[in-house]
């Protein structure tokens, strides 16, 4: 039976002569559905547990609403991992606040900071805390699949306003082609479109304000607006039938298929919907990419973006075996491999230039082009508004909620929790 070493130099004493027993390191992952994304973490894992005999690596692969939801219960446990995946944000902040993350200690950081994204890093801290190694950047974008876009006779580059992309969505209905496709069991992916509809409407500053609980908090005219201007695009049925009961990773496969003219979706999706595809997937020249456009009279701009800085934490149990292998898990050799292989859009400033992907090279331009980066709003407000922001993403989207209503609901949970 394997034990964990609790501190550097531990000994334990498992029959009448001494021996260092086992360390195992239990990570906690969501899905990764790309072949190269889990070929690269498997490779890492038996790397170093071959060249680490005393210590065994474990990752374990979790669907991200089933991981979001039963992670609380874990870390309160005896079961809680070494180290998780994890968005940063608000979510991060309240596990670190409760005392479920482990810091890094100082001389850790200044080292690791010479050679991973010191922003990166910044990103998974709180109050001068470090709690982790960043991974990969993401960017939010719209899909467009060249071919279906060419049947049409449309030209997806031309939107540069909202209206246009509902006009868009039109001519794609009228030509029996579905215009979006989306996990609406999983609600995440839904708010996505209310998200980038309240940026391009009150922009930064609006955007502050509202967390702030400044100008109504989130019950004023601008996420009313956000709500409208999202039902407008709701009363098209742009989704495809029974959106509601299908997960993202079964709505990535159906854009992989070619069952939609967009998608609306992060650059972890070239992956990850060749993975879900039942044919491979879109190829490069079959795919384009385009910013959400701009709202008529919003004070947001095209180059503000929707995304975040994703990473592994450390947990308060996690030994120094598990800091060592954090640092190779995310580490520049890793990175490079991921840039490589059109894995991710690394973090590592070393990787940048090593991407070649041209679908992740658009990805990174936008990045490289942000004037202001929002993190996902489900995960920036925390569990209990980030959660009620992805549920009247769901709920309007099936007509269950009213913008005015939601803006009401979300203005009450901002001041209770």
């Amino acid at each position: 039976m394997k034990q964990r070493i609790l501190a550097a130099g531990a000994v334990v004493f498992m029959t009448t002569t001494t021996a260092v027993a086992d360390t195992e390191i239990k990570i906690l992952s969501i899905n990764r559905d790309s072949e190269t994304w889990r070929a690269l973490y498997d490779d890492v894992v038996a790397d170093y547990n071959a060249n680490n005999p005393d210590v065994t690596v474990v990752v374990e692969y979790m669907e991200d609403e089933s991981f979001k939801q039963k992670l609380p219960t874990l870390l309160q446990s005896a079961a809680a991992p070494d180290m998780f995946f994890s968005w940063s944000g608000g979510v991060f902040y309240e596990q670190a606040e409760q005392g479920f993350l482990g810091a890094l200690p100082d001389s850790v950081v200044a080292e690791w900071q010479q050679e991973l994204s010191p922003g990166g890093m910044a990103a998974l801290s709180h109050n001068g805390k470090f709690y982790g190694a960043p991974e990969a950047s993401q960017n939010v974008a719209i899909w467009y699949n060249k071919d279906i876009a060419a049947q049409l006779g449309v030209d997806p580059t031309t939107i540069k306003t909202y209206d246009d992309l509902l006009e868009m969505v039109k001519t794609a209905k009228a030509g029996d082609v579905t215009p979006f496709v989306v996990g609406g069991q999983d609600k995440w992916p839904l708010h996505f479109f209310y998200s980038f509809l309240a940026m391009r409407i009150m922009g930064k500053e609006g955007m502050a304000a509202s967390a702030a609980g400044e100008n109504g908090g989130f019950n004023n005219e601008d996420w009313i607006r956000a709500g409208q201007e999202y039902m407008r695009l709701i009363e098209l049925e742009p989704f495809q039938n029974g959106f509601m009961g299908v997960k993202y990773d079964q709505a990535t496969g159906l854009w992989g298929d070619g069952g939609s003219l967009f998608h609306l979706m992060g650059d972890w999706d070239l992956g990850a919907s060749r993975g879900a595809a039942s044919n491979g997937g879109l190829t490069n020249d079959q795919l384009g990419v385009i910013p959400f456009p701009m709202v008529e009279g919003g004070k947001g701009a095209v180059t503000d973006t929707l995304g975040g800085a994703s990473g592994f934490v450390l947990t308060s149990k996690a030994s120094p075996e598990a800091i060592d292998f954090l640092k190779v898990f995310m580490g520049v050799e890793a990175q490079k491999r991921a840039a490589r292989e059109a894995t991710y859009i690394p973090t590592v400033p070393s990787a940048g230039d090593l991407v070649e992907d041209p679908i992740l090279k658009q990805f990174a331009a936008i990045g490289g082009a942000s004037t202001y980066h929002q993190l996902f709003l489900d995960q920036y407000f925390g569990s209990s508004l980030g959660g009620a922001i992805n549920d009247v993403s769901a709920q309007m989207a099936t007509g269950d909620i009213t913008p005015e209503a939601a803006a009401e609901l979300l203005e009450d949970t901002r001041a209770f929790q």
